[in-house]
């Protein structure tokens, strides 16, 4: 008899007995290529996280704070500045991947009717501009409190370029390509009104707008119409530079520095500090690694959860198998007999007995890799997706991130990833099959006839 017809033959009249063993490979392999998949995937999670933005330091101007005599505090900031030279000094190190300096200021248009505020008069018709490098790395867009919902983000090689919110565009009827002339205000109270401190207007700027951004918070606090957080303007450095409000390469705000590995993040901040060009007296750094310690913590759990899963499953899978081949191959001494008493040899049967485990094993593995990738696809959007901080590249920085920072796992292993998956499990199902055997073949042929009766 054909030795493959007799293998799918038997297959076909014990469907029990092969229905049980499909299913027990199939739930091995799809357990193995899962816990291997999600493995791979929180792996790669956490080395895109270490090579896009994972931390950020800044360097600010600190405040004094004084207190009046009817009890009111007031907080007052240095009148100090970073330069250009500075910040160059801090940029050799390598680890840093972005620099976004700041400058703040005010501005009037007659174009623009801003968002009428606290005793709002045409005097105090100005909006805040925030004038920086890349207006994707602003604190209201990386908080996701603000979303860019048109045009693009502000970048260092913009000119002349501008954000407006969406209110603020809709009541004037602005949209993304318009040009606006843009003058120099500054915000100043007396006698409890607000007042423009600069009256006489000898500076004049056109732009452009490049975006439109939406609010996700409301701000229902009482305060000027400067103060509106529907107002705020963002701006490319040279707005203000051209409106005589800051100076090109010194920078009043603060300057923002990102880098590439949030684990050398208080390496890199405890360098800075050292640096002699910057007087420590007026200016501090704080730090902010974007939650990555929380979610490497996370990562780096999920991860040796998944080995030790892997290690388990390969474990166990390996003794169940076995066990299960072996209570196979005791009921089949009888068929062992007769096939060597119509005088097969023990190698032909071993070879028909694999055949047969190699068959299902095949049809189990196939499935198992698709059943395998839906199981990792929930997995993602269910558990890794969140996992996500805000991962910044040249694509976000002028989509913003809400557009462009996150990203699907691919959890399809390669080929070479799975050829080894499956040849270990062959090799698991072959040694499986071979000891089962061993009881059987060790036996001479008249003490497996002697068995049958």
């Amino acid at each position: 008899m054909n030795g493959v017809y007799k293998a799918f033959t038997y297959l076909s009249r014990k469907k029990g007995k092969t229905i049980s063993l499909f299913l027990v490979i199939f739930v091995i392999a799809v357990f193995l290529i899962s816990c291997f998949g999600v493995l791979r995937a929180s792996e790669s999670l956490e080395r895109e996280i270490r090579t896009s933005l994972g931390a950020a330091f800044y360097l600010r101007a600190n405040t004094e704070v004084s207190m009046h005599k009817n009890g009111e505090a007031e907080v007052k900031e240095n009148k100090v500045s970073i330069k250009q030279k500075e910040i160059d000094e801090i940029m050799q190190t390598k680890e840093i991947k972005y620099c976004n300096p700041i400058n703040y200021g005010f501005v009037k248009s007659d174009a623009i009717e801003f968002i009428p505020g606290e005793k709002h008069t045409k005097e105090s018709n100005m909006g805040k501009v925030t004038a920086l490098r890349f207006s994707a790395l602003a604190f209201e867009f990386l908080d996701e409190t603000a979303v860019l919902m048109e045009g693009k983000h502000i970048t260092e090689a913009d000119q002349r370029k501008i954000l407006i919110s969406e209110q603020l565009a809709n009541e004037n009827e602005i949209s993304v390509g318009d040009t606006l002339t843009l003058t120099h205000a500054g915000l100043t109270e007396l006698d409890g009104a607000y007042l423009d401190k600069i009256p006489v207007k000898t500076a004049f700027v056109q732009v452009e707008v490049s975006g439109i951004y939406k609010l996700h918070v409301k701000d229902n606090s009482v305060k000027p119409t400067a103060g509106i957080a529907e107002n705020q303007i963002y701006a490319s450095l040279d707005v203000l530079d051209e409106l005589h409000e800051s100076e090109a390469g010194i920078y009043t705000g603060e300057v923002d520095f990102y880098i590439t590995d949030p684990a050398k993040l208080s390496q890199i901040t405890r360098d800075v500090q050292l640096m002699q060009e910057i007087d420590w007296t007026t200016h501090f750094i704080r730090s902010n690694d974007f939650q990555y310690s929380k979610i490497a913590d996370q990562l780096s759990t999920l991860g040796r959860l998944a080995k030790l899963l892997f290690v388990l499953v390969s474990v166990v899978s390996t003794s169940v198998l076995t066990l299960l081949l072996i209570m196979r191959m005791r009921g089949r001494v009888r068929e062992t007999g007769i096939l060597l008493a119509a005088g097969w040899s023990k190698g032909k049967i071993i070879a028909g007995f694999l055949l047969e485990v190699q068959i299902v094993a095949a049809a189990a593995l196939i499935l198992s890799y698709f059943v395998s990738l839906g199981i990792t696809q929930f997995f993602e959007q269910k558990f890794l997706y969140g996992l996500q901080p805000n991962l910044l590249n040249e694509e976000t920085l002028i989509a913003g991130v809400n557009h462009g920072t996150k990203k699907s796992y691919d959890y399809t292993l390669r080929g070479t990833e799975l050829l080894l998956i499956y040849f270990g499990q062959w090799i698991v199902i072959v040694v499986s099959t071979l000891l089962s055997l061993l009881m059987i073949m060790r036996l001479k042929p008249k003490e497996i006839l002697s068995k049958m009766s």
